[in-house]
């Protein structure tokens, strides 16, 4: 074996395999004068039987449009299935920006998406570059935006607009400050990096708004569910705080009436049972979930 190194995508390698991608990045670097014969030279690391299969499988998949002959030099490739991009496209593509690891490391999922496709070479090579272009600016857009993460530290604080948020919720100066010591602990612990500590805090102040505000009936004696029962303002504010609709909120109220009256318990806590069965209600809707006597079936959420 030479003493040259031999490199591959790590893309590729993980949706076709290491040979495979051995293969490929060297047809693509040896695109001329490539055949199975040099293959076994150049890789006498691996074994005769495995360079066959992997590239029958990339011939299959027509990623490469090759002779199995162990004695003749591989023909032209087919360019309406094994397409390869002209010396003047890779310019193209490198005046744009692009590098050309980048580009050839596209060229395998480009060749099975158009295989068998009567597409000629001049709109081969057009589509390709689009593709390609358009790979290219997602990756420097994920970039960017994994550029704008920053760890939390202590000098963390929430934006201007972030605390007109919270303020238009009624939440007071001090209560939002007292929730940022253990905000910012928790998430220096994770050493997660992110671009929206902002929204993260808002959610974060939001549910502790509603655990602080919710002291809905504590001091009251306990009594039976009428028909006339409806939830407090309090109560509805704490469900609309978990982005749950009004409407939903409110088709809700017949049916639980329903429940307790018929099950004739006595409660100081209403409210809070009502929140719990919406809430319950509300996830199984959105999961595609369960029709109205399964809900009424369901008492886990009494229990709460």
């Amino acid at each position: 074996m030479s003493g040259k190194k031999y490199s591959f995508s790590k893309d590729i390698a993980e949706s076709l395999g290491i040979t495979e991608a051995i293969i490929l990045d060297f047809y693509q670097n040896n695109h001329q004068d490539l055949s199975l014969d040099n293959l076994k030279n150049e890789f006498k690391f691996l074994e005769v039987s495995q360079l066959e299969n992997s590239f029958k499988r990339l011939v299959k998949l027509g990623l490469l449009n090759r002779s199995l002959s162990t004695n003749d030099s591989f023909t032209e490739a087919d360019e309406t299935n094994s397409f390869y991009p002209s010396e003047d496209l890779i310019k193209q593509a490198i005046n744009l920006g692009i590098k050309k690891d980048f580009l050839l490391d596209h060229l395998p999922s480009f060749n099975l998406f158009w295989k068998g496709k009567d597409l000629k070479l001049h709109s081969k090579e057009s589509k390709f570059l689009q593709y390609v272009l358009k790979n290219w600016r997602e990756k420097e857009k994920n970039e960017y935006q994994e550029s704008k993460k920053i760890l939390i530290d202590n000098n963390w604080q929430p934006s201007e607009d972030a605390l007109s948020i919270l303020k238009n919720l009624n939440m007071s100066d001090s209560f939002i400050k007292s929730l940022l010591p253990e905000f910012l602990l928790f998430w220096k612990e994770k050493k997660i990096k992110s671009n929206s500590w902002n929204s993260t805090f808002i959610n974060h102040a939001k549910k502790q708004w509603a655990r602080k505000k919710f002291r809905l009936d504590s001091d009251k004696e306990n009594y039976p569910m009428s028909k006339n029962w409806v939830p407090s303002e309090d109560c509805l504010k704490v469900l609309e705080v978990a982005n749950i609709k009004y409407d939903f909120t409110e088709s809700k109220i017949p049916e639980f009436r329903l429940y307790w009256i018929d099950s004739g318990e006595i409660s100081s806590n209403w409210n809070n049972k009502f929140i719990n069965y919406v809430k319950n209600s509300w996830e199984k809707e959105s999961k595609k979930g369960s029709n109205i006597l399964d809900r009424l079936a369901n008492t886990e959420w009494a229990k709460k």
